[in-house]
């Protein structure tokens, strides 16, 4: 994914959040930080008006989402996320922004973000292990996405496959906020080490993959 910037350059940036699931779209909240930072402004794309850039962010198939939305007022509009196809990726300086919360203040008080990104599994039905790989990699601290939120939802695939996941944990731990797993534990990959650390987090429900 490329992001039009010129030094002095002021941008007027929409968004659109294809899916609306009643979950945040953490693509979007980073390219709203990371383009606020450039002093741009960043809001939901209406009708009316003009914006230098649009960015459509889709994370499901047309089986759980239909992208209805087109844009005619955007001198660019750019397109990503799983549900438009795999090849597109934010440009680290995106990716390891602090999001932008306030895009959605209807989840106050939640931190979203991965610790570790990819799978060793490889599942049919699933497509983490074809986008992101099949090993399991730390991508981020837990700083990076959360900063004293009550709530954590964390996304990784599979936690307990990457080879820092008990330092990972720890961090997990040691914020004493609440914490989803929310896609799940790889219950095969559970032994008393890390039982021991995940029982040190703050969980009002755990889930095994």
């Amino acid at each position: 994914m490329r992001i039009r910037r010129r030094k002095g350059d002021f941008l007027k940036i929409g968004l659109i959040d294809v899916d609306s699931h009643n979950w945040p779209n953490l693509c979007l909240m980073k390219l709203s930080a990371y383009h606020k930072a450039q002093g741009h402004s960043v809001e939901w794309c209406e009708s009316e008006g003009r914006y230098d850039v649009v960015y459509k962010s889709r994370v499901f198939t047309d089986t759980y989402s239909k992208d209805t939305v087109t844009v005619r007022n955007a001198g660019k509009v750019i397109m990503g996320g799983t549900g438009y196809g795999m090849k597109e990726c934010l440009p680290d300086a995106v990716e390891h922004s602090y999001p932008d919360y306030g895009l959605y203040p209807q989840f106050p008080d939640t931190a979203y973000g991965f610790l570790s990104r990819g799978c060793p599994r490889n599942c049919g039905f699933c497509i983490v292990s074809g986008k992101e790989g099949r090993r399991s990699v730390q991508v981020a601290d837990l700083s990076e996405f959360w900063d004293g939120q009550k709530e954590i939802k964390l996304m990784d695939a599979n936690l307990l496959a990457c080879p820092e996941h008990e330092k990972l944990i720890q961090q997990l731990a040691e914020s004493r906020a609440w914490v989803d797993f929310s896609q799940g534990l790889d219950i095969r990959l559970v032994n008393p080490d890390n039982v021991s650390l995940l029982n040190k987090v703050r969980t009002k429900a755990v889930h095994f993959a």
